[in-house]
Parts: C-alpha cells; sequence; structure tokens
C-alpha cells in the first residue's frame, strides 16, 4: 500500500498569531486515525460520524492556551497530502537535507497527542515518516 491509498482522520483547533500580520490564525491537527484504507472513506465521510467525534474531542479536550480561538473542526485527509514533504514542495533532490521531511504537521510522527486512536498500518507510517533529523 501507498500514501494514496489512504486517508486519515484529524481533529483540528484554532489559534491566533497576533504577531502574524497577513494570516493570523493556525490550526494545529490531531490525528485520531492514520493509514486508514480507501474502501472505508464513506464511513469516515459521514457528516454525523465527522460530527459525534468533534463533539467529543470538544467536550474532552484540555486546553491549556490562551490564544485559542475557539473554533474546532474533524478533517479528512487524503495520504498525499498527509505525508507530503519538503522534497514535493520544493522539488529538492534525495540527497537534499530537508527530503523526506514532511510539510504539513498533522502529528504524524507522534501517537501521544490528544485522541489518537489507531494506526491502521504503522509500519507504512514508518516508511513515510523518516526525515533529516530522526536518528
Amino acid at each position: 500500500m501507498s500514501k494514496q491509498g489512504t486517508i486519515h482522520l484529524t481533529y483540528w483547533r484554532e489559534y491566533e498569531d497576533s504577531e502574524e500580520r497577513y494570516d493570523p490564525y493556525f490550526k494545529i491537527h490531531h490525528t485520531i486515525f492514520r493509514n486508514v484504507p480507501l474502501s472505508q472513506l464513506k464511513r469516515l465521510n459521514s457528516e454525523t460520524f465527522k460530527n459525534r467525534i468533534k463533539e467529543y474531542c470538544d467536550k474532552h479536550y484540555n486546553e491549556t492556551a490562551s490564544n485559542c480561538t475557539g473554533h474546532s473542526g474533524v478533517d479528512m485527509i487524503h495520504g498525499s497530502e498527509y505525508y507530503y514533504t519538503y522534497g514535493e514542495e520544493f522539488d529538492l533532490h534525495e540527497d537534499e537535507r530537508d527530503y523526506n521531511c514532511l510539510f504539513h504537521d498533522y502529528g504524524q510522527k507522534v501517537n501521544g497527542r490528544q485522541f489518537f486512536k489507531h494506526d491502521f498500518m504503522p509500519d507504512l507510517t514508518k516508511t513515510l515518516t523518516r526525515g533529516y533529523y530522526d536518528n
């Protein structure tokens, strides 16, 4: 299986960056389900299912940041975006420093963020999350 054959369910919360002039808001994602096969697309894309996940996470989220805007949501992210690298974004060569480093932070490398439930293909995760700064 490749990253193109997967989807990922994430919960996000929005925060304000008072020092940023052009886009003062950013989201922090927490992966709930990782590497879900595309055969489960219909199930994960159900508005009822996403609303239940959002309500649960909103109710149980341990918020400590004062710059949280109160906006949150649940996103389904395709594997090509979830595992998108600096090499793909900037057309780097494989031997360049940041080639395999992930461009977006959805919590791909950690299972310790709030609400993580299951990685359906942990071996795939290991092959796609290796970057220059990893040991």
